[in-house]
């Protein structure tokens, strides 16, 4: 089978297309082929050698941590899925022809679902439902304000939120984006590199500011997220493309009882939760059209490389999705 692997770390341009053998499922397992499957800022870092995530043994690595596709063998003692069954979910080398499965990280997926929307939503949707539902406990009619917006997670988010009842103020990095947020159902977005957000955001939600903030970038946008938070509100934080290190002052988190989430998504113990709020919520009103994911583009394998160059220069709107044959 064909499958983007890499050899060595370094950047994007180390990925390259290559022929493996077919994996075989262990007991609990089952093996996918793949038709469609999402890609994500971890599968860049991972060409850097920065994230290790599941699946990874050592070099050459396949990349790719979520996929869509019919199941095409199982291993020893799985009985609820059945080859010829259209799945979605956590996988092991996502970006190859075929791809392995936990079982009980598999949802079926009905046929109004395409494989390239469900490839997209995965992690992005995981993530947004962690941070929105069992993190943040948002409620009808409260702001929310998804900080970048412009992201898989981001985007998600949005259309989440407003699923939920919320109200949400958006940001981007640029005037197209800003406006594809508020078609994605963004009440108010702005550019947050000609604003000040602060300011912005309380203009926008009042002095009391956002009851809800979600943080993705980490450095530069934790900050803001504090200053723009109501009392009693509540942050999650569940990226940090700006930077690792984040400094905030402790007496406006206090001072203001503000409510604090770090969100690593596999090793989270609302994961299980938030499989089931995409099971149960995401996945049913994505076939009735109530969440429509927003997809940049569909790259073949041998688009992997300049694919995780657009991630790398911050030029994607919502998810890229990896298309193998």
């Amino acid at each position: 089978m064909k499958a983007a692997r890499i050899h060595e770390y370094g950047n994007p341009t180390s990925v390259r297309v290559d022929n493996v053998e077919v994996p075989e499922p262990n007991p609990g397992e089952v093996r996918i082929r793949v038709r469609a499957a999402g890609m994500n800022n971890s599968d860049l870092q991972t060409t850097y050698g920065t994230y290790r995530g599941y699946g990874f043994r050592g070099l050459p690595h396949i990349l790719g941590q979520e996929a869509a596709g019919e199941v095409d063998a199982v291993g020893s003692g799985v009985t609820e899925f059945v080859p010829g069954m259209r799945v979605v979910g956590h996988v092991s080398g996502a970006f190859a022809e075929y791809a392995i499965a936990p079982v009980d990280e598999l949802l079926p997926i009905c046929d109004r679902v395409s494989f390239e929307v469900a490839a997209s939503l995965p992690i992005a949707y995981l993530t947004a439902s962690m941070a929105l539902i069992h993190k943040a406990k948002v409620k009808s009619g409260e702001w929310v304000l998804v900080h970048p917006g412009s992201g898989g997670v981001g985007t998600a988010a949005i259309q989440l939120t407003k699923l939920l009842g919320g109200r949400v103020i958006a940001t981007a990095g640029n005037t197209a984006k800003v406006e594809r947020l508020k078609e994605l159902g963004a009440e108010h977005a702005f550019d947050y590199s000609k604003s000040d957000v602060v300011a912005e955001v309380r203009n926008i939600a009042g002095e009391t500011g956002v009851q809800v903030a979600l943080d993705g970038g980490g450095k530069v946008t934790l900050p803001h997220c504090l200053e723009s938070i109501a009392n009693n509100g509540r942050i999650v934080s569940y990226g940090y493309t700006t930077g690792i290190e984040a400094t905030i002052p402790l007496v406006k988190l206090i001072g203001r009882n503000v409510k604090l989430y770090g969100i690593a998504l596999w090793y989270n113990n609302e994961y299980r939760a938030s499989l089931e709020t995409l099971r149960k919520l995401v996945i049913p009103a994505v076939a009735e059209g109530k969440l429509q994911p927003a997809i940049d583009e569909v790259v073949s394998l041998e688009g992997v490389a300049s694919a995780l160059l657009r991630i790398e220069q911050r030029g994607v709107m919502g998810k890229i999705v990896v298309v193998p044959t």
